[in-house]
């Protein structure tokens, strides 16, 4: 089970990642002989308290991604009750110096006012182990 160890930032529960195309599409690309985009680096936060994982917008313009869907999204900065509107993406993150790969789909969103580009919520962390070690300050993440 490919895992990473960390200590704490004073940002909280982050890790750099790479986020790129989906393998799927990654395929289809390479199929048809035309460029891969690479891959762009990000902080992303581990947030046990979001239900799906973010991405910031501009990463999935970078990778010239189409969106897969749309849905609504509540956070404390939201314009409205019912939450704002964003789209979804499939996207890949990976950590490679840690064999950690996570095939999914992102909602995109602005993330202002924060020193990350992602969020890892509990939709990816359903598929693995999250381990916080306060005494330690430190944590670690496995994902089957």
């Amino acid at each position: 089970m490919p895992t990473v160890t960390a200590k704490l930032s004073e940002d909280g529960l982050v890790l750099n990642a790479l986020f790129t195309i989906s393998l799927d599409l990654e395929k289809k690309l390479r199929e048809e002989g035309k460029p891969i985009p690479k891959p762009i680096s990000v902080r992303a936060l581990i947030d046990t308290g979001a239900s799906g994982s973010v991405v910031k917008s501009e990463i999935a313009e970078k990778l010239g991604l189409t969106p897969i869907g749309v849905v609504q999204i509540k956070t404390p900065l939201s314009k409205s009750e019912k939450g704002d509107e964003c789209y979804q993406y499939s996207m890949r993150m990976g950590m490679p110096e840690h064999q950690l790969t996570y095939n999914g789909v992102f909602v995109a969103s602005g993330l202002a006012g924060q020193n990350i580009g992602a969020l890892i919520g509990r939709d990816m962390l359903q598929h693995g182990i999250l381990i916080y070690l306060g005494k330690e300050n430190q944590f670690t993440l496995s994902l089957l």
